[in-house]
């Protein structure tokens, strides 16, 4: 799923947008210029943020955010999350992520505590215990929803595939660590999201997707 910004976008998506996007897709996509990773590159980091976006516009027109920080806390985070992947090909790249994206912030003029809330949760936004993500509201649970909800559908299909082998698992061995996976991805945004319907049911059918492909495979 691909969000489309209208012209009645929130004004707070629109700030983010025009002040960070050219600049962090330009950078993200400078990262990624010497490692080929179809399923995390930075159309990936792309969609992510699309995500990130759809739920804010979600959130502020509901009356759930009012931040005006929110938003451009979001794309910073969203075009980082999964940078240290071009390091480190393990579940723990977030710690590289940080680190990157730390040095992306030392040449802006964001605050400490602003700069530690969006660190924090690119370097966590892989930890699907989903700890401390139980506020819709909060950044670490709009990152780790909207990095969820790209690994639904046929999309999620395929970037399962590649990260899990790129990570020495093999085919026969992905149903049964992709599958709880997947569950566990949905339910945190059912439960996070509930509220909004329309998500719920659009995500439900796509998760639904990668767990019939996954389960077709034999053991």
């Amino acid at each position: 799923m691909l969000f489309l910004f209208s012209v009645m976008a929130h004004p707070f998506v629109t700030y983010a947008e025009g002040k960070y996007r050219k600049l962090l897709s330009e950078e993200c996509i400078r990262l990624f210029s010497k490692t080929k990773m179809p399923s995390h590159d930075h159309l990936h980091h792309e969609r992510v943020w699309q995500n990130a976006a759809m739920l804010l516009e979600k959130l502020y027109g509901a009356g759930l955010a009012n931040d005006p920080d929110l938003a451009w806390k979001a794309i910073i985070a969203s075009f980082f999350h999964d940078t240290g992947l071009t390091i480190n090909h393990g579940p723990d790249h977030g710690r590289e992520s940080r680190k990157l994206c730390s040095t992306f912030l030392d040449n802006t003029e964001v605050s400490a505590s602003d700069r530690l809330e969006i660190l924090e949760a690119v370097e966590m936004h892989d930890n699907k215990d989903y700890t401390g993500n139980s506020d819709p509201a909060s950044l670490a649970a709009i990152l780790s929803v909207a990095d969820d909800m790209d690994a639904f559908g046929v999309t999620g299909i395929e970037r399962y595939r590649e990260i899990y082998s790129m990570r020495g698992i093999s085919e026969a061995e992905m149903p049964e660590l992709i599958i709880p996976n997947v569950i566990s991805r949905f339910r945190h945004l059912e439960t996070t999201y509930g509220m909004f319907t329309d998500l719920v049911e659009e995500m439900r059918d796509r998760a639904e997707t990668v767990i019939n492909h996954y389960k077709k495979i034999p053991e």
